[in-house]
């Protein structure tokens, strides 16, 4: 199958979210920024971002499931990077079919995240950044 060019962009936010992972958890993110470069290069990438289930990219074992409640308002997925330090983070991140881009929106912690809240400060954000792709 041909997949032609993929673009993966890290949105300004996510980075921001990142910056804040290097200051509290370095080693979780260096797992992730080194996940996202592999993902940057995989030319399965589309497929290995909206297929549920576990996934390789690079030497890197992910997880990734759809975000069930935005269905409907947004195609908005997240993926763990398993067995690594970042095992606790979520990527989030949207796909738009038509243009082929994958879009980081977020990096959050499991533990204080709440996907069902999309009034929480951080959905709305990812929301209003989904929007505006």
């Amino acid at each position: 199958m041909e997949y032609g060019i993929v673009h993966i962009d890290i949105h300004q936010h996510a980075r921001q979210d990142l910056n804040e992972l290097w200051r509290d958890n370095p080693k979780a993110a260096a797992s992730a920024e080194a996940v996202l470069e592999q993902l940057s290069a995989d030319p399965e990438v589309i497929d290995k971002l909206t297929t549920h289930g576990d996934n390789t990219t690079g030497k890197n074992l992910i997880n990734v499931k759809s975000w069930q409640s935005v269905r409907g308002i947004a195609d908005l997925w997240r993926f763990r990077i398993l067995e690594t330090p970042a095992t606790t983070c979520r990527i989030i991140y949207g796909h738009h079919w038509y243009t082929r881009q994958l879009c980081i929106f977020a990096v959050v912690e499991k533990g204080t995240y709440d996907y069902d809240n999309l009034k929480s400060n951080i959905n709305q954000r990812i929301l209003t950044d989904w929007r505006d792709l």
